[in-house]
C-alpha cells in the first residue's frame, strides 16, 4: 500500500512525497534520498491568497476610478417654454456679452440696440453657434482618446480534469498592443487638426450668424424708412386726388384724368401692404439669428445711423484685408487644416506598412506545474499597405485641389463686391443729384403757390415727384448697404461700425475650449 512522509514545509511551499514501499526500506538503512519517489510541488495556501489579494487591488484600482453615467433626460416641453420665454434684456446674458463686448459693462441693456449689441446677443444664444461649440468639446474629447495608450486586454483561465491528481488549470494572460511612437504621435496630430477645424467652424458658423443678423436688419431699416416715406406719399396723393375731385366738380377737368391719380393711389396701398409684409419677414429673420422669439423684438429701438451710406474704406486697409482673406479666411483656413490632415493621415499609411507588435504575458498553474508564457505576436505586411497609401495619397491631392479652387473663388467673389460697391454707390450719387433737382422743383413749386404763380395741384404734384424720387434714392442705399454687406461677408471682416469693438475669437465664443 502507497504511503507518504510527513509534510516538510519552508517560507513558501509545502512538498508532498509519494513514496513507495522499497523507498521507505531504503530510508530505513539510511541509503541517502529516497530513489523512487515521485514529488510535486505546490504553492501554500499563503501564496496562493497573496496571488488572490494582489488580483484583487488591481482590479479594485482599475474599476475604482471609472466614471460614472449620469442621466440628461430631455424634455421638450420645457425647452419650448423657455425658448419662448427668451428676451434681450435678460439679466443672465450680461457676463456672456460682457465677454464679447467689454464696454457693455457701463449700461446693460442699452436704450438703443446698435449691430454690436445685436452680434452679442446673437453669438450667446444662437442654436447653431451653440451646436458648433459643442462640436468643439467633441472634437477636444476626441484628442484626448487619440493621445491615449490602447487598454491591455486580460484573460483569466480555468480548466478542471477530473482523473488527474490535482485537476484544476488556473491561468492569468495579458495581451498588450505597442503602438509605435510615430504612430501615436501622428493620430495625435490628425486629433489635433480636427479640434483646430471645430474651432475654424465655429467661427465660419459666428459669420455665418452675423451675415444673417446683418441682413435682416438691413432688410428691416429700408422697411421701416420706405414705410415712412410711403406714408408721406400716400398722404401726399390722397390730397391730390382731392383737388382733382374738386377741379372735375368744378368743370376745370375732364373726369378721365381722375383715372390716373386713383391708380396711382392704389398702387400705394398695394406697395404699403407688401412693405408690412416685409417688415414682418425681416423682423421674424433677425428674431432667428438672435435666437428669440419674434416678439421679444417689440418695441426695440435699433440704431443704424449710417445706414445706406457706408463709409469709404481706405484702399490700403482694404488690400490688407483681401490679402488676409486670401491666406486665412476661416472657410480657407478648414481647407488648410484638411489638408494638413490628410498629409498626416498619409504619413500614417506609410507607417503602417511596418509590423506593429503585440505582447502576450501570461501565468498559468497547469495540474500543478507553474508555466510562464510571453508570446509576441504581429502582422505580415507582404502588401506593405499600398492600397491604404494610395488611398491617402489621392485624398491628399483632393483636400489640395479644393483647397486651391476656394482660394480662386475667394479672389473672385472679393473682386465681384468691390465692383458691385462701386456700381451701387455710383448708382446712388446720380439718384441723389436727381432728388436734389426733384426739390428744387418742390421748391420753386412752393415759393409760386405762396406768389400765387401756381395752384395747389402743381404744389402737391412736385411734392409727390419729390418723394418718389426719394423713394428711388432709398432704394438704392438700400443697394450699396447691401453691397457693403456682400463685400463684409466676402472678406469676412466688418469695415466700419460698432462691430468693430467685439472681441470674437475660439476661445471668447467657446469658454474652456483652447483658443
Amino acid at each position: 500500500m502507497w504511503g507518504s512522509n510527513p509534510l516538510r514545509r519552508d517560507n513558501r511551499c509545502v512538498e508532498i512525497i509519494k513514496v513507495s514501499p522499497v523507498s521507505i526500506v531504503a530510508d530505513r538503512f539510511n541509503v541517502g534520498r529516497y530513489p523512487a519517489r515521485t514529488s510535486i510541488v505546490r504553492c501554500r495556501v499563503r501564496s496562493t491568497a497573496l496571488w488572490t489579494r494582489a488580483l484583487v487591488i488591481v482590479l479594485a484600482s482599475m474599476f475604482g476610478g471609472c466614471m460614472h453615467y449620469q442621466a440628461a433626460p430631455l424634455d421638450a416641453e420645457l425647452s419650448a417654454r423657455r425658448f419662448a420665454a427668451r428676451r434681450l434684456d435678460e439679466p443672465s446674458l450680461r457676463p456672456e456679452i460682457i465677454r464679447l463686448m467689454p464696454q457693455a459693462a457701463d449700461e446693460w441693456p442699452p436704450r438703443e440696440w446698435d449691430r454690436a449689441d445685436l452680434l452679442a446677443v446673437a453669438l450667446v444664444q444662437n442654436p447653431t453657434v451653440a451646436v458648433a461649440n459643442a462640436q468643439t468639446r467633441a472634437a477636444l474629447a476626441h484628442e484626448i482618446t487619440a493621445g491615449e495608450s490602447p487598454n491591455p486586454d486580460l484573460t483569466l483561465q480555468s480548466e478542471y480534469a477530473r482523473h488527474d491528481p490535482y485537476p484544476w488549470l488556473y491561468g492569468v494572460a495579458l495581451n498588450w498592443l505597442l503602438r509605435s511612437p510615430e504612430r501615436r504621435r501622428l493620430e495625435t496630430k490628425i486629433a489635433q487638426l480636427d479640434t483646430k477645424n471645430a474651432r475654424l467652424e465655429l467661427m465660419d458658423e459666428a459669420w455665418t450668424v452675423r451675415r444673417e443678423l446683418t441682413t435682416a436688419l438691413s432688410d428691416w431699416e429700408s422697411a421701416r424708412r420706405r414705410s415712412n416715406l410711403l406714408d408721406h406719399l400716400a398722404t401726399a396723393q390722397e390730397r391730390f386726388v382731392k383737388l382733382e375731385r374738386q377741379r372735375i366738380e368744378a368743370g376745370e377737368d375732364a373726369p378721365g384724368d381722375l383715372l390716373g391719380s386713383e391708380h396711382a393711389l392704389i398702387e400705394i396701398e398695394q406697395q404699403r401692404a407688401e412693405l408690412r409684409a416685409a417688415a414682418e419677414a425681416a423682423q421674424a429673420a433677425a428674431a432667428k439669428a438672435l435666437g428669440v422669439p419674434m416678439q421679444a423684438l417689440d418695441g426695440i429701438v435699433i440704431s443704424w445711423p449710417n445706414w445706406g451710406e457706408p463709409p469709404l474704406v481706405d484702399e490700403d486697409k482694404l488690400r490688407e484685408l483681401r490679402e488676409q482673406a486670401l491666406l486665412s479666411r476661416t472657410d480657407l483656413g478648414m481647407a488648410i487644416s484638411d489638408y494638413s490632415a490628410a498629409e498626416a493621415k498619409l504619413q500614417l499609411a506609410v507607417a503602417r506598412q511596418y509590423p506593429q507588435y503585440e505582447l502576450s504575458p501570461g501565468f498559468y498553474w497547469d495540474h500543478g506545474i507553474a508555466k510562464f508564457p510571453f508570446d509576441v505576436s504581429f502582422s505580415l505586411p507582404f502588401n506593405r499597405n499600398r492600397g491604404e497609401i494610395a488611398e491617402a495619397r489621392a485624398g491628399r491631392d483632393i483636400a489640395g485641389q479644393r483647397m486651391l479652387a476656394l482660394q480662386a473663388d475667394i479672389y473672385g467673389e472679393v473682386a465681384s463686391a468691390e465692383r458691385a460697391e462701386r456700381v451701387a454707390r455710383a448708382s446712388m450719387n446720380a439718384a441723389e443729384r436727381q432728388l436734389a433737382t426733384a426739390r428744387r422743383q418742390q421748391q420753386q413749386a412752393d415759393l409760386g403757390l405762396r406768389l400765387g404763380a401756381t395752384d395747389s395741384l402743381e404744389q402737391i404734384g412736385a411734392q409727390i415727384i419729390a418723394t418718389r424720387v426719394e423713394l428711388e434714392v432709398l432704394q438704392m442705399r438700400a443697394q450699396l448697404q447691401a453691397s457693403r454687406n456682400v463685400l463684409e461677408d466676402a472678406l469676412h471682416a466688418p469695415l466700419s461700425g460698432p462691430e468693430l469693438t467685439l472681441s470674437i475669437s475660439g476661445s471668447s465664443l467657446a469658454p474652456g475650449a483652447g483658443s
